[in-house]
């Protein structure tokens, strides 16, 4: 009897992985689930009047752009005729001279006409969507309607290509809508002379999105796998990767979600050929698309995301605009600011003032890659058993997979029996070697040599062994020579000394893997 899958929990498991919240990249399946809109073909059918649209299609040997600029061309005509008089229309500063113009502003008329709220209060799934504890860092769409502005009313939304080139957005609180919008309906991307038109400049579109790509998970929906527009996007932004290491990251980072073909959900690891390179992505399938939008509420976010958007973008109006910077800011002690009668416009603060110690910061102010310093280093100013009960409750919610807990259970076991208070924190307690021997990449198991010794692997040059490479080599040593003394060795000959390099250059989830395994034989029997 094979076992049943659980879409929610291992979709929230992978997220955790990251240090980022998903971007969402919503393609017109998405409308048609919640809207009841037609497909491409059921849309310029609609206005294909003259004569059928098939013909159009046949005649353009089933080109949807070619066959689109067309019925564009005939439509144009029939439009001018009976609207010749409708100087408010092709005289606002919204029109622009081109043969598919009448066309798309009709097609703006008639997606405007339809109820999305009503759509949207009827919709069980989208009430989870809807919910305030779902955290996204943003959305990029190629769908024309506002069904996406008025799920999420406090994101930004940049129209077309242009306004991701020349607006300065900030990759934070945002709505990309890549091909068009109907409030700007010559935006939209519809016949043959739009698509060349953007395909020329979709390198550069590639370019703008590659640090979402790798930085952000992102979650398809409302796309077929095999989707032209989706394919020669990912096609372009993995030719920018360097480095087999790289393109792995790209792939990690790809989760499409679709309907399944005969009822059976799964959610596995699938190969994707994009032009000539060849890459994993996690390929979810489910009817009940309410257990992705579940899975988005695991985390946790003190501040907004519009918010977020708001101070990176003044942060970066303030670096922009140099002669104006020594006017606009002000370094100062945040008791004395507040005091001030001086108008302040928002305050931020970055990092930590040198003379600041942890110890005033207070034990909320750690994050996880403080609990793996501790691990390594031994030099948070705080007892293990604080940090065990004031810290790690939050932070389990924040970090769900690579956490590593087991130091500050020695410091009061007892405090087990209390675990089903912390359910975040138990399913963290729970993770084996087996666990995280699991998530390595099985390509890197194979290589795994197991009469290396330590020496053979943190010696190794970096242009035989990328960092992420021998990250997990030295994991899967570690698991094979499970020794305090190991442990010691580890930290002091590499972890250590390399700590700061690793923070920075290292993929995050390896390099806290390792640390959650190092972790786990230090502390290993504390949870039975």
């Amino acid at each position: 009897m094979s076992q049943e899958i659980d879409i929610e929990k291992e979709l929230a498991e992978l997220l955790s992985e990251s240090l980022s919240a998903p971007f969402l990249f919503i393609g017109s399946g998405f409308s048609r689930r919640y809207l009841d809109l037609p497909d491409w073909k059921g849309l310029l059918s609609h206005f294909s009047t003259s004569m059928p649209f098939d013909s159009y299609l046949g005649t353009a040997d089933n080109d949807f752009p070619k066959a689109a600029l067309a019925l564009a061309q005939d439509f144009s005509k029939e439009w001018w005729s009976l609207n010749k008089d409708r100087t408010d229309i092709y005289q606002s500063a919204n029109w622009a001279p081109a043969v598919e113009t009448p066309l798309k502003y009709e097609i703006a008329q008639y997606l405007s006409q339809v109820d999305i709220q009503s759509k949207i209060h009827n919709n069980d799934e989208l009430k989870e969507l809807l919910n305030e504890k779902v955290v996204i860092d943003g959305i990029i769409t190629t769908n024309w309607d506002k069904l996406l502005e008025n799920l999420f009313p406090t994101l930004k939304v940049y129209i077309g290509q242009s306004d991701l080139f020349f607006k300065h957005p900030q990759s934070i609180g945002e709505i990309f809508k890549i091909h068009g919008c109907i409030s700007k309906f010559p935006s939209l991307i519809l016949s043959k002379n739009d698509y060349e038109n953007f395909n020329k400049k979709n390198a550069y579109l590639a370019a703008k999105l590659l640090s979402i790509f790798l930085e952000n998970p992102v979650i398809f929906i409302g796309y077929s796998i095999t989707d032209k527009n989706i394919t020669d996007l990912l096609e372009l932004i993995a030719d920018m990767m360097e480095s087999s290491e790289q393109l792995e990251r790209l792939g990690k980072n790809l989760i499409f979600l679709t309907r399944p073909s005969n009822d059976k959900e799964a959610i596995e690891s699938v190969l994707m050929t994009v032009g000539e390179r060849k890459l994993y992505f996690t390929h979810i399938r489910t009817n009940d698309f309410s257990k992705v939008y579940k899975a988005l509420q695991y985390s946790e976010r003190k501040i907004p995301v519009h918010l977020l958007r708001i101070f990176k973008e003044q942060i970066y109006n303030i670096v922009k605009t140099t002669e104006e910077a020594d006017r606009r800011i002000a370094v100062k002690d945040f008791d004395e600011a507040t005091a001030d009668n001086s108008e302040i416009e928002f305050v931020v603060g970055v990092g930590v003032a040198q003379n600041e110690s942890n110890g005033s910061r207070g034990l909320s102010g750690i994050g996880s890659i403080d609990i793996c310093k501790d691990i390594v280093f031994d030099d948070l100013p705080f007892q293990d058993i604080d940090v065990l009960k004031e810290s790690l409750p939050q932070l389990s919610k924040q970090n769900r997979t690579y956490l590593p807990v087991q130091k500050y259970f020695k410091a009061d076991p007892s405090f087990l029996s209390e675990l089903d208070n912390y359910p975040a924190l138990k399913s963290l307690c729970l993770n084996d070697l087996t666990y995280y021997e699991d998530k390595i990449n099985s390509y890197v198991k194979r290589k795994f040599d197991t009469s290396w010794v330590l020496e053979d692997i943190k010696d190794r040059a970096d242009s035989d062994c990328s960092i992420n490479k021998k990250l997990d080599f030295l994991a899967l040593w570690l698991i094979n020579n499970q020794d305090v003394n190991n442990c010691m060795r580890l930290k002091a000959e590499f972890l250590q000394p390399e700590f700061d390099n690793l923070k920075e250059f290292a993929d995050p989830s390896t390099f806290r893997r390792l640390i959650c395994i190092l972790d786990q034989i230090e502390n290993k029997e504390l949870i039975s």
